[in-house]
């Protein structure tokens, strides 16, 4: 009797966590979000939370950090996992990409804190710093992390490499702040880097603005690139200055490389395999690229006078004497920075478009400058 009647209660038993653990897996079942063009963040959702991964090693899939978007209950994904409740209604971007991204979003009135204002030409952030009603949290290297503390931002948005354990401070991270990290900038396409705008709208509940907003963006790059891709003969075109003792020229792989070949230009450097930048000396860039049509990009020059005064031996290249040189600084704020380098990565097909006008202006015969002007 004893013996039937402890069989009955471990069949319960068993019965129970068969139904439990079953109901547990229908919860967690994992919808994908596709990314088109990123390769730096996954998109995962349930009924109840959305998985935001960032894959911050390059040479593998390998997650490196996992965030946990949710709106209601905390899940009880994963103990590394950091949670967010969303939709945030105060963030902390540092870094005022992160900012562009936010405003085509329609989120500017949650940020309370930048890094740097210097480096901003939106009239809105620049107003609101003034007012004191956004706060700065970086003149230098370093955040102030008490400031950071203090304000108590629903999020901390924040650059790094894709471990939130090397890339913040941890006394934001015992201090219960919510923290992201944007890792957009290992992204090697100007279309990855601008899909980004996904990762950043789950935080505020605007993924469906996001879509409609990068689909726009992808529809008109997309048009403009195939502009040049029946082009016979295209221009040659050497970017960048050079820096201390080393030119840093964009690898073959880069973000700078792919807008020059998809704007119909020819890139010396585009058979070099890596991302990033590479290093070298005046004499190999001259060797290599003294003939240039183009010469783009010329840090925050404004005039040739002003180029050579860097280097006199600019004036060797083929682009200096011919009147070819183009700068990427066309609107400035009063620090002397590009609005480029803050909506350029936002909008890539207004910045192709410049591109496309500067190397092959027959394509384009009515555009209008957005970004570049022409330094004489």
């Amino acid at each position: 009797m004893y013996f039937k009647y402890y069989l009955f209660v471990i069949s319960a038993i068993i019965t129970a966590c068969s139904s439990s653990n079953q109901k547990k897996d229908e919860g967690e079942k994992f919808q994908i979000v596709p990314t088109h063009y990123a390769k730096r963040f996954a998109i995962k959702q349930t009924t109840h939370y959305t998985i935001l991964e960032l894959l911050g090693n390059k040479n593998n899939s390998e997650v490196t950090a996992t965030f946990v978007l949710y709106k209601n209950q905390k899940p009880a994904y994963s103990e590394n996992a950091y949670y967010i409740k969303t939709p945030v209604k105060s963030v902390a971007c540092m870094s005022s990409i992160y900012s562009a991204m936010l405003s085509k979003l329609k989120c500017e009135q949650a940020i309370v804190a930048i890094d740097n204002i210097d480096y901003y030409t939106n009239s809105f952030i620049q107003n609101k710093v003034r007012e004191k009603k956004i706060i700065e949290l970086s003149k230098g290297a370093q955040v102030d992390v008490e400031k950071a503390i203090a304000l108590k931002p629903d999020l901390f948005l924040t650059f790094g490499m894709g471990n939130p354990k090397e890339d913040v401070d941890q006394k934001l991270v015992s201090a219960g702040i919510p923290i992201a990290i944007s890792i957009d900038h290992l992204e090697e396409t100007p279309l990855a880097r601008a899909e980004w705008i996904k990762f950043f709208s789950y935080f505020f509940n605007k993924e469906n603005l996001a879509d409609s907003l990068f689909t726009e963006t992808e529809k008109k790059y997309t048009h403009l690139k195939s502009l040049t891709e029946n082009l016979k003969i295209k221009p040659t075109v050497l970017t960048e200055i050079k820096y201390g003792d080393a030119w840093y020229v964009p690898s073959g792989k880069s973000y700078m490389a792919h807008l020059i070949n998809d704007a119909g230009g020819h890139y010396f450097w585009k058979d070099d395999h890596k991302t990033g930048s590479t290093p070298l000396s005046f004499e190999t860039v001259y060797a290599k690229a003294k003939d240039c049509d183009f010469w783009i990009n010329l840090y925050n020059i404004n005039t040739k006078k002003e180029l050579l005064s860097y280097d006199e031996r600019y004036s060797f290249f083929k682009a200096y004497k011919k009147n070819c040189l183009y700068n990427n600084n066309k609107n400035q704020n009063a620090n002397g920075y590009s609005n480029y380098w803050e909506t350029g990565i936002t909008s890539p097909e207004e910045v192709l478009a410049d591109l496309i006008y500067i190397f092959n202006p027959s394509l384009l015969p009515n555009h209008q400058f957005t970004y570049y002007k022409k330094i004489d």
